[in-house]
């Protein structure tokens, strides 16, 4: 979704027939920053509006609940659904079964660590097959959105998937010091359960990353760019 050409139609939308609910609107309100704020309730503007259109008008302004793993979602909606958000885009993930998570980021420099940067590629190459781009900050972001990706299928949070991968803190590693975290069985057994996602790279653009991650749901690349009009966006859920 653009976001500069979609949220005054999504803000005017909402203004029309309310379907944010309380904690979403009280969540956006804390943003000081009023572009900032702006964006974030846009993005779940357009997030309710899928809701809507994918399980019915029945789900407005219900509030989300979480998980035991924290992720979010709607109890006893027949759908689960991710959202990410960088300056000026967003990408909502939805699926009919099972778990998804999808992340985007725009270019930008990355200040890392040398070791902990080449960990994080390692571990991000391991989870897609094809390879990540060759320039280092590029390689970087596209790597980092698998690995977010991931950790919004699997519920855990980028932390906790970081941790058991031996990135992030001192526990113990799913992977080895030695082995590093490019290895794909070590990377899987992270995942809640031992499964094994499926992750996709998403192309968006000239300079954004993105990925998702499908678990338990079917996998597709298939990206449809949400309308920026009013009536365009209507036209969803009519």
């Amino acid at each position: 979704m653009d976001l500069r050409a979609a949220a005054p139609a999504l803000h005017a939308i909402e203004q029309r027939v309310p379907r944010l609910c309380p904690g979403d609107r009280a969540r956006g309100s804390a943003f000081s920053d009023a572009a900032a704020r702006h964006e974030w309730l846009a993005t779940h503007i357009a997030l309710r509006l899928l809701i809507e259109r994918a399980a019915g008008p029945e789900w407005r302004g219900v509030s989300f609940t979480r998980s035991e793993r924290g992720k979010p979602h709607l109890e006893a909606a027949p759908l689960a659904f991710s959202l990410s958000h960088t300056r000026g885009l967003a990408l909502i993930g939805m699926a009919r079964q099972g778990s998804i998570g999808v992340d985007i980021e725009r270019s930008r420099t990355v200040h890392v660590g040398e070791e902990r940067r080449a960990r994080i590629e390692a571990a991000g190459a391991a989870l897609a097959a094809p390879p990540l781009p060759a320039a280092e900050d590029a390689r970087f972001l596209q790597a980092w959105v698998r690995l977010e990706a991931y950790a919004k299928a699997d519920g855990g949070g980028i932390g906790r998937l970081l941790t058991r991968l031996g990135i992030f803190g001192t526990g113990k590693a799913v992977a080895s010091q030695e082995a590093g975290t490019g290895d794909r069985a070590a990377v899987a057994a992270a995942f809640v359960g031992g499964e094994a996602p499926s992750v996709r790279d998403l192309q968006l653009g000239q300079d954004i990353y993105a990925a998702a991650v499908f678990a338990g749901a079917p996998p597709t690349s298939d990206v449809a760019w949400l309308p920026a009009s009013a009536k365009g966006l209507e036209k969803l859920i009519s």
